[in-house]
């Protein structure tokens, strides 16, 4: 996405944002969460989404590209398609103050087949720990659950015919635009990219 611009109201193709003028988003990277959030909405009968986040042993040499995060949700497709789980993933590079970066991951999944998050969250810990080099034990994976609204307590389900479907569509929108926030990606190197997305399968 070669243009970033900054996001500041509270929705975004008629789906809420979590932004103001305080707090803004990048707009292109909002609306590409969207698009497969939509995506999998109209797919599925019932969707879940989860949120991962990545993180690197301290030891380990500071990163200044994305490969193992690429590498790993590479992988981890290849991994849910050989298991019959459809799923679009999301992820976002953070880095603030620290000398590693450290990584969000949203798998937006058939909800059919995914009941929780930690399913999902055992493959990629798995992955991760072969690609950085540790031990799955170390759990450098771990998942964070919604504030509201969580099914099973480890992220948001989406039915198409429940009541609440699209109340929880715009919260799915809400929580995962947090990827998208402007904060926290001031020391991403020049040229990295600050986000990654799985393709949409062409009509």
């Amino acid at each position: 996405m070669p243009k970033r611009h900054h996001h500041t109201e509270s929705r975004l193709n008629n789906l809420s944002v979590n932004a103001d003028p305080e707090h803004p988003v990048y707009r292109e990277a909002t609306a590409e969460i969207q698009k497969r959030l939509r995506y999998m909405v109209d797919k599925h009968s019932q969707v879940f989404v989860g949120h991962l986040e990545f993180r690197f042993p301290p030891e380990m040499e500071t990163q200044s590209d994305n490969r193992h995060i690429s590498n790993a949700i590479r992988k981890c497709r290849m991994k849910l398609k050989r298991e019959g789980i459809d799923a679009q993933l999301v992820w976002a590079r953070e880095q603030r103050n620290s000398d590693q970066p450290h990584y969000h991951c949203y798998p937006i999944c058939d909800g059919n087949k995914v009941q929780h998050v930690q399913r999902v969250a055992g493959f990629l810990n798995e992955i991760w720990s072969r690609e950085i080099g540790a031990s799955p034990e170390s759990n450098y994976v771990r998942y964070c659950p919604p504030q509201e609204r969580a099914d099973n307590n480890t992220g948001i389900r989406i039915r198409r015919h429940g009541s609440d479907a699209e109340e929880q569509l715009h919260n799915a929108s809400h929580w995962m635009s947090y990827a998208a926030k402007v904060n926290e990606k001031e020391k991403t190197p020049e040229g990295c990219r600050m986000f990654g997305f799985t393709q949409i399968p062409k009509a």
